[in-house]
Order: C-alpha cells, then sequence, then structure tokens
C-alpha cells in the first residue's frame, strides 16, 4: 500500500478510536454523577430484571446463601429472619438434675469477672455498669425508697451482699441466673397484654417483688439514673451469650403433664411439715427470715401478691431448683414441692392495688391463687391454700408454726374442702403497706364478701398518694407502664 492510501485510513481509524474512548467516559462520568444523586447506574451493568427469590435462599439458616451476591454484585437480605430459639435445648430435659454447670458440651455456664478487660473503655459506662451491681446486690439498702419490703434483687438472682450467696449477683447458677436474659428483650406479658422492655421488665419487679407501693417514693422512674444502670448491668452480663439465642438456664421450668397436682389437690398442710424439715432453719419458722442473709418469705417484708413467686407453680419451680440454697433439687418429686410452695403462698403479705387488672383479658392462671377471679372460677371464696391452712387451725399471719400445730393426719388437705365453713374472704391475705386507699375499697378490718367483688377492686384499688406507682399501675400506654 502507498504511502498516500495508508494517510487515508489512519484519520477515519483515529477518529474511531477517539469517539469510543470519549464515549467510554461519558458514561463514567454519568455513572459518577447519578451514583451521588443515589441513582440507578446506565450502561450494561444496570438495572436488570430481578429474579425471584429462592425459598432455599430465603429460608437460609446461616445467613450465607441469604445475603450471598446477586446480579451485578447486589447482596440481598433474606426475606425472612430466624426467631429467638433455646441453645442446649437437652439441658432442660434431665428432670431434677438438669441446670448443670459444667453439662453439655455446646454451651457451659461460665461466671464473668468484672475487671478492665471486660468492662467498656468509656468510664461512664463502666460506672453505670459498676452501679447497676450493687443496686441488683443490696437493692433494699441501696433503694430503700423505692423498695417497700427486704428484699434484693440478689435473693432470687444470686450473688451480691449476702453472704449466703456466691459469685456476681445474678451469676448463680443455682438461682436464677440473668446472665443471657438481656436478649430477650422486648418481650411480650400476658399479665398486661403488652411488650415490654427491659427497664420495664426490672420496673415491674420493683412494683411487685420489691414492693413498691409500700415505699416512700414507689416504682423508680423509667428515666432515671438507678434504671439506667440496672439496664447497663444486664447488657453487660448478656455480652458473650449468642445473640437471639435462650441459655437453657433461662427461666424456671414449672411442672407439667402428670407432674402438676391440681391447685384444689395440693395439700399446704403436708407442707407445712416439708417446710418445719427443709426451709425452717433458714427462713424461720415464722417464715421472716434471718435479717442480712434469708429473706422473709411472707408477712409485710416480702413480695406482694401480684408478684410472680406468689404463683404456686412458678414458686414451685424456684424450690426445686434453688433450695435450699446450695442443695437445690433436695425435694424428692413435684409433689413436695408444690406442697412446700402452697404452704408458702397460704400466708398474708402486702397486697399490690393494681393486682385485679392482671390478666384482664384471660383472667388470672389457676397457679394465681392470690387473685379473685381465680378463686372464684376455681370454687373458693378465698385463697384456697390459705382456706386449708385456716380449716387445719394453722396461723397465716407471722407466727411462728411448730409441729403441735400440724394435725396428725394431714390426708385429708388433699381434697378441694371447697364446702367447708370458715370465716374469711378474698382480702383474708391482705396486708396495706401503702396509704391514701380510696374509701370504698375494703380494708382488712372491714372486708367483706359484699366489697370484695372484682368489679369494685378493679375500679377502686389505685393507689393516689405515689405519682410514680400511679404511673406504673394505670398509664396504660406509657412508657413507664411495667409488669
Amino acid at each position: 500500500m502507498s504511502q498516500g492510501e495508508s494517510n487515508v485510513w489512519l484519520k477515519p481509524g483515529l477518529l474511531l478510536v477517539g469517539t469510543v474512548i470519549g464515549a467510554v467516559v461519558v458514561v463514567f462520568a454519568l455513572n459518577g454523577v447519578l451514583a451521588y444523586l443515589g441513582m440507578d447506574a446506565v450502561g450494561p451493568e444496570g438495572p436488570q430484571a430481578e429474579a425471584p427469590a429462592t425459598p432455599q435462599a430465603n429460608a437460609s439458616g446461616n445467613g450465607e446463601s441469604a445475603v450471598s451476591a446477586g446480579e451485578g454484585g447486589v447482596r440481598k437480605l433474606p426475606g425472612t429472619w430466624p426467631g429467638e430459639k433455646w441453645y442446649s435445648e437437652d439441658l432442660r430435659e434431665q428432670e431434677f438434675d438438669y441446670k448443670d454447670p459444667t453439662a453439655g458440651e455446646e454451651v457451659q455456664f461460665q461466671p464473668k469477672q468484672m475487671n478492665n478487660s471486660t468492662l467498656p473503655d468509656n468510664e461512664h459506662r463502666a460506672e453505670l455498669i459498676r452501679e447497676g451491681r450493687r443496686l441488683f446486690a443490696n437493692t433494699s439498702n441501696e433503694m430503700p425508697e423505692n423498695v417497700g419490703n427486704d428484699l434484693s434483687c440478689a435473693n432470687c438472682h444470686g450473688g451480691g451482699a449476702l453472704p449466703t450467696t456466691t459469685g456476681m449477683v445474678g451469676q448463680d447458677i443455682d438461682m436464677i441466673p440473668l446472665v443471657g436474659t438481656a436478649a430477650g428483650y422486648p418481650e411480650w406479658t400476658g399479665r398486661t397484654q403488652r411488650m415490654r422492655d427491659m427497664r420495664q421488665r426490672i420496673m415491674g419487679c420493683f412494683l411487685r417483688s420489691m414492693n413498691s407501693p409500700g415505699s416512700e417514693e414507689g416504682v423508680p422512674e423509667y428515666d432515671s439514673r438507678e434504671m439506667q444502670a440496672m439496664e447497663s448491668y444486664m447488657v453487660w452480663l448478656n455480652k458473650g451469650t449468642p445473640s437471639q439465642r435462650t441459655p437453657y438456664w433461662r427461666h424456671i421450668e414449672k411442672p407439667e403433664g402428670d407432674e402438676k397436682v391440681p391447685v384444689s389437690e395440693v395439700n399446704p398442710v403436708r407442707g407445712a411439715e416439708l417446710y418445719l424439715e427443709n426451709c425452717a432453719s433458714c427462713h424461720g419458722a415464722d417464715g421472716q427470715g434471718i435479717e442480712g442473709q434469708y429473706p422473709p418469705l411472707w408477712g409485710e417484708g416480702s413480695y406482694n401478691d401480684g408478684a410472680g413467686m406468689g404463683r404456686m407453680y412458678t414458686s414451685a419451680g424456684f424450690i426445686r431448683e434453688a433450695m435450699p440454697y446450695g442443695a437445690g433439687h433436695t425435694f424428692s418429686n413435684w409433689e413436695d414441692v408444690q406442697d412446700v410452695a402452697g404452704f408458702m403462698n397460704a400466708h398474708k403479705r402486702p397486697h399490690l392495688p393494681r393486682q385485679p387488672k392482671d390478666w384482664a383479658a384471660a383472667g388470672a392462671p389457676d397457679e394465681g391463687i392470690y387473685y379473685n377471679r381465680t378463686q372464684q372460677r376455681l370454687g373458693y371464696e378465698m385463697n384456697p391454700m390459705t382456706k386449708k391452712l385456716m380449716l387445719a387451725g394453722m396461723p397465716i399471719d407471722d407466727t411462728e408454726v411448730t409441729e403441735e400445730m400440724i394435725p396428725e393426719d394431714t390426708s385429708r388437705y388433699d381434697q378441694p374442702l371447697r364446702n367447708e365453713s370458715v370465716d374469711g374472704s378474698w382480702q383474708t391475705t391482705w396486708i396495706r403497706t401503702y396509704e391514701d386507699v380510696g374509701n370504698e375499697t375494703a380494708t382488712n378490718e372491714t372486708a367483706t364478701n359484699e366489697t370484695a367483688t372484682n368489679e369494685t377492686a378493679t375500679n377502686q384499688s389505685a393507689i393516689t398518694a405515689q405519682g410514680a406507682v400511679t404511673s406504673a399501675m394505670e398509664a396504660d400506654g406509657d412508657a413507664r407502664t411495667a409488669d
């Protein structure tokens, strides 16, 4: 080819190459502008018709295929998310030996130490956690204005300042550990028919187990320093446990199926015998415990009649797993612990004003023996355990129980005894530890069946003296409402 012919073809070729390069530059520039504006890209790698997600990808449990790269390098989120599951669930199926701190290959209970390596680097957060630990460990002394009895969180959750408990509060495997519980919130509570977060759950413990209506200021405020500290401590305890996985030691295992004795057949009189043999050495024959060591189980210094421990199967599960302290599972069978729980919850204790409003839709469960609607449904005019003790001539207050008081033949009290006559009503077990209650609500001295109806109690047993307690009891949608 001659020199002239070569020049003829060179110019168009260079023009074509320049055009292509220019187009590429324009496309890249345009994509940059569109990306900055948050719009879709253009060109061959732009938006394409999205392929329908496969069930396998959406249901993936390991998260790998569910978020694998799709067309164009886009990572797809799963269509469904896994809910909360138990881990080491098989450890809950070992009957009286299931709560073993060294059992299981998948998960073992490992108490956490509180030191610089486990606390946050931020000193303000670290101090909040340390403060929360102090409050959990010795609640009645640290927060006397909010606690209306002689209890502390450590009495149920272990550890703390008591010389008779071991380890850091909330980490005693022989009690009710708090490790891992923070992952379960927010949670639904059927008792007040609402979702609750962790602070509301703690406030509920003050309202019920700590009997805050009998205190000077009532339930601590939702946004108080104390609530922040206690929440922070529970979150810190949760660090290191699998997300959305419930540890095997969480929740009290209650009797089920054939293990569950019908409420009307529980024998609190026989339970008194078992109590004197196994429990009185720590909690006293009068149930008032030993100050600074063992908590009172009934009377003014104990939990009120709206607390979870006042439900018979719940308290039976706790007795089975944790009592006597350090020697859990001492009782030989479920019948024994239910009889002891029946005896413990046959006694007088502080009355929670909002208690009749619990389970407003479904009604209190059969184990809720302090609830009027449960008593009526079971055919009783009062707590059925209280009635049986009264029929046996045994005290239901803080009078010391002796072996001589217990009838020689306790088998009679295996029966419902609904039709037996005894002088009492729904309020027979009430202890009023608060003031300024509406005049139309019966007191201990004036309680009658006519004033003890559920409707009257529901509408009129509202406390007015303590604003914080009022908020916790009445504000149905308020963030400070607790269960």
